[in-house]
């Protein structure tokens, strides 16, 4: 499971800056590297990330290296 996450920036009708968060889960990895670069691509798009569950009550997350 990864997650496409990301924040937009988009003016207000007072111009200021308004920030909005997204975000997407992909089964796999190409999936969700595919929409990021999609994702570069927009002005709108202020950050972005691709990322991995490591916890989750809704997804299987992965197994740490070490004990917390």
């Amino acid at each position: 499971m990864f997650l496409v996450v990301w924040t937009e920036c988009h003016e207000s009708k007072d111009e200021r800056a308004v920030y909005e968060d997204h975000w997407l889960a992909y089964d796999t990895y190409v999936e969700a590297a595919e929409n990021y670069d999609k994702l570069l691509e927009q002005e709108e798009v202020y950050t972005a990330s691709v990322c991995t569950v490591v916890e989750s009550t809704d997804y299987e997350g992965i197994e740490p290296d070490e004990e917390v």
